[in-house]
């Protein structure tokens, strides 16, 4: 099975280095970029990556504003902020621009993995739900069509059925040969 890949956003290089070699020896593949604008060539021209996690306090494009890119771009994959900032005002914020999680540093090895397993569980479960969608919605199709044509088929066997009447009730009786016809022809006007 190929492991996850998961993007580091953070401008510090000691932390960026750390949570890799975290995520390495639990068979992730981290891909590290050093602020938003970084991060953003990486989504563009090495896609896809399955989680990012993002510091929030970085020159250049922050990590709020790479949440706001992400969510546009690709809204199922998750974005946990890994920060030192202990503001609960700013995590909500975060939280309600999309954020999947928020990690607060300094953060123990098993935070990490336990945030990053849980959001890459959410991914697949996200990732499942689309797809059982899109079946069910092809199956109801496929279902729909079927109806069509059964509707479509009883009408012309309704219609068969009622002509071979009127041609019964024709032949029964020599007298009223085709009057069966024509007061068909004149309703249907």
């Amino acid at each position: 099975m190929a492991s996850e890949r998961i993007l580091i956003v953070d401008d510090e290089p000691y932390v960026r280095t750390l949570m890799a070699a975290m995520l390495e020896k639990s068979n992730y593949t981290p891909v590290l970029a050093s602020n938003g604008l970084e991060a953003i060539e990486h989504l563009e021209h090495d896609p896809p990556y399955d989680l990012i996690l993002s510091d929030i306090v970085m020159n250049g494009l922050d990590g709020i504003g790479l949440l706001e890119k992400i969510r546009e771009a690709q809204p199922d994959t998750p974005m946990v902020m890994v920060t030192a900032i202990h503001d609960v005002g700013v995590a909500i914020s975060a939280m309600r621009k999309g954020a999947y999680d928020y990690l607060l540093k300094p953060f123990e090895k098993e935070q990490l993995l336990v945030t990053v397993r849980r959001a890459l569980d959410y991914r697949r479960l996200v990732q499942q739900n689309s797809v059982y969608r899109h079946n069910l919605e092809q199956l109801v199709s496929a279902r729909t069509e079927m109806l069509r044509q059964a509707m479509a088929d009883l009408e012309r066997s309704y219609d068969i059925t009622l002509e071979a009447l009127g041609d019964a009730l024709d032949l029964k009786d020599a007298e009223t040969e085709g009057h069966s016809r024509r007061v068909d022809r004149k309703s249907v006007v």
